[in-house]
């Protein structure tokens, strides 16, 4: 396909709409940091992470994605491979040993991993799944998803590992896995919840059981989501004004530049900015299920449903966080949470729906 009929076809409804929320975050990053005599600029790194994610971008989107569905498993092996590293040789920031140091530069293979994750269950899918998933096709599609999402527990990030649940279900769904075969893992699933709480370390418990009692940790958790709320509630109909959130410039709020960025944005721009907001992202949504439905082959519509599935689970976790209805598990919203590895994996994830989209006519 040639540059200029590239061009030509390009999806710029989903460029624009990614661009937008882009936006937002480098405007809330902005914001939540101006009044920590942040000497670093934040912003201005996530800014230099967003030019990273353009030329990635770019990339993706000129390679045809069924070149790229060639390269998944070795992609994805790769991935794998740095995740084993990360347990060894990792840099540990927040109790997770989650990073890799390649000089001035940090990158979290987790994120990116969900990436090659979607490229290879979408490639399973197309080639060897014809009519209901058996059984045994069931099982090999878990194996592909366990591998990193194994590895990542053991960092341990349990809400990186969590994000990975969306898009296996919606791997299973669009796979025709039967529902006798949903109901039964649901079943094994309730089944071993008690095995599962004894597994969890005493603050992701506490975690937990804040969501049913807000009041029980008040200067750890709880604090955390009773902040959240306030800057939320603080913000009325239209918001303080940019820079003028007291939650976040008081510093009243944590991690106001990552997990809880959402909760600062709304403070200053209320609820018509937090539900313009939430219209971007299922804008987004839309354009991937239309991406979806007019792509060549299966593989096409497979990979579009699962990115969409991957960026909108992670949105989803994240604003049922900031309420209080989730665990605070440290899932930051895509896009606009800092964060370089994230802001480029979730860029290049849309770059997959656009590749798609505009090879819609091309054989």
């Amino acid at each position: 396909m040639s540059g200029r009929r590239l061009l030509d076809s390009l999806d710029l409804p989903t460029v624009v709409t990614t661009l937008a929320l882009v936006a937002v975050g480098l405007f809330s990053i902005a914001s939540a940091t101006m009044e920590q005599l942040d000497k670093s600029g934040l912003w201005r790194t996530q800014l230099l992470w967003l030019g990273v994610a353009l030329v990635a971008a770019a990339v993706v989107v000129a390679v045809d994605y069924r070149l790229w569905a060639e390269l998944a498993v070795a992609m994805h092996a790769l991935v794998v491979a740095l995740l084993v590293l990360v347990l060894f040789v990792g840099t540990e920031v927040g109790g997770n040993r989650s990073w890799l140091v390649f000089g001035p530069l940090r990158a979290q293979p987790s994120e990116f991993a969900k990436w090659t994750t979607c490229l290879v269950l979408a490639v399973y899918l197309a080639r060897r799944v014809r009519g209901s998933m058996g059984l045994r096709q069931l099982i090999e599609m878990a194996l592909i998803v366990a591998m990193p999402v194994g590895l990542i527990v053991l960092q341990p990030d349990v809400g990186t590992a969590l994000i990975f649940v969306p898009i296996f279900l919606t791997a299973m769904l669009i796979g025709g896995v039967r529902w006798k075969v949903i109901v039964g893992i649901l079943l094994i699933g309730l089944l071993l919840t008690p095995v599962a709480w004894t597994q969890l370390k005493d603050y992701q418990k506490e975690r937990i059981m804040t969501v049913f009692d807000p009041g029980r940790d008040p200067s750890g958790v709880g604090y955390q989501v009773r902040q959240s709320k306030i800057a939320i509630g603080s913000g009325g109909m239209t918001g303080k004004g940019p820079f003028r959130g007291t939650q976040s410039q008081l510093n009243y709020l944590p991690a106001q530049h990552t997990d809880f960025i959402l909760s600062g944005f709304t403070e200053e721009t209320g609820f018509v900015g937090a539900a313009a907001l939430l219209a971007l992202f299922y804008y987004l949504l839309w354009r991937g299920i239309v991406a979806a439905r007019s792509a060549q082959d299966r593989l096409g519509t497979y990979l579009c449903l699962l990115v969409v599935a991957w960026i909108i689970g992670q949105m989803a976790v994240n604003v049922g966080m900031i309420l209080g209805r989730l665990p605070t598990i440290g899932v930051p919203l895509p896009f606009l949470s800092y964060g370089g590895s994230a802001l480029v994996a979730a860029v290049c994830g849309v770059a997959l729906i656009v590749n798609v989209r505009t090879r819609r006519f091309v054989n």
